[in-house]
């Protein structure tokens, strides 16, 4: 081995350690001071409450100012408003929207389909919760088709909902077409008066051309929030969920109740749903070995970071804040950075050989004939991914800088990683 590569090796190392030691705090502290925004971009098309006639549904998208890095992670923040009111410039929603941005997220703070008040009943809460929950899978799976023009890392996909906004992630997250409510399908009325279309399956909503994206995400922040039913976490509802509500709440209870019940003498039980708290979602996950957080807030009421609808409670969001950026800071996953020179060569899996190694401007990699369908990411020593191509058995590693790698090949065959040196 000449001594000009291994020179090269030690200046590598060296390098790596110190952007390790820069980005490491990307994700948990403010690490951008500028951000940019794009605003009103249309994500999906689909008809509201009452109506055959499809509108178009908007997002705002926030990213960090100057960000090299190539695909980032993605937060989609969902609105509250009891599915009547509402939208993504409402004041938390930027105020999650431009903390993350600094923190080196991507964000969309999106728009979903409402239900005019004067159709307000119980059926159509239902199917008004159940449409929002098919917008957030639509959002989810618009940028899994957009990744390489918003840069989005495809695993690691967020959500971060308020109260109904909350309600319909949740949804979106574990409800199968098989456990809908009958609200949701067609129904002829009394001599065809009061008659409702089929919605359709949860992820069936928005632009045809991403319906073969998954609606799978990273993890889901439920903020005071419930869902119609706890038997819809089912034994392969795995996503991880950050559970936070106030034990006062008499809009959306933690416990178990129709909104608003206590704030209407129990009128609304009339014409609104029962529905299950995090009280008893934080049991249900429990019980079904769900990756999960509860965060409870003794004595506080709903939405207890906003002072009516327009004033921000910058200490209480603050507490909100940090309990999802650690919670997502946790569930990001990246692969750890390789640190011995040993690993170069080291063969990881029988599976996968990646070759030259080091690599300069191109990298090979040699599969089973049985592999035919795949998805490679490439991964730089910060975790971060650089690279994402579908069943590519060359990579071009020309616009990438010197320094370690992995490689990760994601197919029925299972998962494997390799890494390797770009020199």
């Amino acid at each position: 081995m000449s001594k000009r590569f291994i020179l090269w090796v030690c200046i590598s190392l060296c390098t790596c350690m110190m952007l390790r030691a820069q980005n490491e705090q990307r994700f948990l502290s403010p690490v951008f001071n500028e951000i940019n925004v794009q605003s009103e971009v249309q994500y999906s098309s689909a008809a509201p409450v009452g109506s055959d006639d499809p509108d178009p549904l908007y997002f705002d998208f926030y990213e960090p100012a100057g960000d090299t890095m190539a695909y980032r992670p993605l937060v989609i923040t969902v609105f509250g408003g009891a599915f009547v009111a509402g939208n993504r410039t409402w004041c938390d929603m930027v105020a999650y929207a431009e903390s993350l941005s600094h923190y080196g997220y991507a964000v969309a703070s999106i728009d979903y389909r409402l239900l005019p008040v004067y159709r307000i009943s119980e059926t159509n809460f239902i199917r008004a919760a159940y449409m929002a929950a098919q917008d957030v899978s639509a959002a989810v799976r618009f940028f899994k088709g957009n990744c390489d023009t918003y840069r989005i890392d495809t695993n690691r996909i967020f959500v971060i909902g308020n109260s109904a906004g909350t309600i319909a992630s949740m949804h979106c997250v574990w409800m199968d077409d098989n456990e809908r409510p009958e609200e949701t399908f067609e129904d002829s009325g009394f001599l065809g008066i009061g008659g409702h279309s089929d919605l359709g399956g949860v992820h069936t909503s928005g632009f045809p051309e991403y319906l073969s994206h998954s609606p799978n995400i990273a993890g889901l922040v439920a903020q005071w929030g419930g869902i119609l039913d706890t038997n819809i976490v089912g034994n392969d509802d795995q996503t991880p969920i950050c559970l936070i509500h106030g034990t006062a709440d008499e809009t959306v209870s933690f416990y178990y109740g129709a909104p608003y019940e206590e704030n209407f003498l129990g009128i609304t039980s009339l014409i609104l749903p029962d529905m299950y708290g995090s009280y008893y979602i934080d049991q249900r996950l429990s019980n079904r070995g769900v990756d999960h957080e509860m965060h409870v807030f003794e004595g506080e009421e709903h939405c207890f970071y906003i002072d009516g609808f327009t004033t921000l409670l910058p200490e209480k969001f603050d507490t909100c804040f940090h309990i999802a950026v650690n919670f997502m800071a946790e569930h990001l996953n990246y692969p750890t950075t390789p640190t011995e020179p040993d690993g170069i060569a080291e063969q990881e899996s029988e599976f996968v050989t990646v070759y030259p190694n080091p690599a300069s401007d191109q990298l090979n990699l040699q599969l089973p004939e049985s592999c035919q369908h795949f998805t490679c990411y490439l991964y730089d020593s910060q975790g971060r991914l650089v690279l994402q191509q579908e069943d590519a058995t060359t990579l071009n590693l020309s616009t990438l800088t010197t320094g370690w790698y992995e490689v990760k090949v994601q197919s029925s065959n299972g998962v494997f990683t390799q890494k390797f040196v770009k020199r």
